[in-house]
């Protein structure tokens, strides 16, 4: 019996100098058949004209030029153009290994989930690929397949706890009938959480399985580790939607609710600079914030070691725990 097809949205702007890797990965799949859905998001540079001359090679790379309407308007683009059965993502400047595919798939399959989830593998620029994909910078955890099974409660619970489930959109398949529905937010930054959410609200069950397939790359530039603007606050409605949806389904695990937003505010505030006048506002919100949930979050046992010492430094007063939290986290980053 022929495999099912499964479609790969890759969402593509000013990528040209990673690009290659992306594709060429794909294009490596140990799994057949697979579509590679390009979308060119209104790149000005050279992403565009690559990812034709890929489509042009390869008949199983479909490339699709539109204007620049950002990253969730993309995913959303390539979902409406997926032929396949199944879906999944990849950010244009990452890349997975051959068996990327043929593991989240087989997981999906034989644990009869809805979902199937893998861990995030960061590294740097500077990083030797090759050597990333020969698993010398892994550990035996990193390759032992292990399966963990979750109904949907308590695999939000486990990302809200960042245990081990990361709110992305890529790192993960389901069928594409999951997506009936559900799009990702446009013009929001942190567009993946809500509707990782929702995902896994819709999930029976949600398997993870730990392989090193998937390959994130930590760009200085990126949204991520960029500077904070108000658009950053974004984060903070998006982790208010889940809290609407845990209040009304899954009330048993609000205290992940309050770890979560707890680490978001002071991750968003450790981005406002303490001179910056402009944005003033809105570090005595987060500051605000974090002194009204840090006593739910030190009560919490199974709350983040790094929010519950950030939460004891905020005792401290916003200087002190500043000094001292910026050290804890860039201890624990991945």
């Amino acid at each position: 019996m022929a495999n099912p097809l499964v479609s790969v949205v890759v969402p593509v702007y000013n990528v040209s100098k990673y690009l290659p890797a992306c594709i060429n990965s794909l294009l490596s799949q140990s799994y057949s058949p697979i579509e590679i859905i390009l979308v060119d998001d209104g790149s000005t540079d050279d992403s565009g004209k690559i990812a034709d001359e890929y489509s042009a090679q390869s008949p199983s790379i479909r490339t699709f030029h539109k204007r620049n309407g950002g990253l969730s308007d993309a995913r959303n683009y390539g979902i409406k153009h997926a032929n396949g059965e199944f879906l999944t993502f990849a950010d244009s400047d990452d890349f997975v290994s051959p068996n990327y595919i043929q593991h989240l798939y087989d997981a999906l399959i034989t644990n009869k989930a809805d979902l199937a989830v893998t861990p995030l593998h960061y590294f740097t620029d500077g990083t030797d690929e090759k050597k990333l994909l020969s698993g010398k910078y892994n550990n035996k955890q990193d390759m032992s397949g292990e399966i963990i099974i979750f109904n949907s409660c308590d695999a939000l619970e486990d990302m809200l706890y960042m245990r081990h489930i990361e709110p992305n959109a890529f790192a993960k398949i389901c069928r594409k009938e999951l997506f009936d529905g559900i799009w990702y937010p446009t013009g929001k930054l942190y567009e993946d959480i809500a509707t990782s959410t929702r995902l896994i609200d819709r999930s029976n069950r949600i398997v993870f399985t730990q392989y090193a397939d998937y390959f994130y790359r930590q760009r200085v530039n990126s949204i991520q580790s960029s500077s904070f603007t108000p658009r950053s606050m974004d984060l903070i409605d998006q982790i208010g939607e889940i809290q609407d949806l845990v209040e009304k389904r899954y009330p048993s695990i609000q205290p992940a609710i309050n770890c979560k937003l707890q680490s978001a505010y002071f991750n968003l505030l450790m981005k406002i600079k303490p001179n910056d006048m402009n944005n003033k506002k809105y570090a005595e919100e987060l500051w605000r914030s974090i002194q009204h949930n840090r006593c739910r979050v030190l009560k919490d046992k199974n709350a983040r070691h790094d929010a519950r010492i950030a939460s004891l430094l905020s005792y401290l007063g916003q200087p002190t725990c500043r000094f001292i939290y910026q050290m804890v986290r860039n201890h624990s980053i991945h």
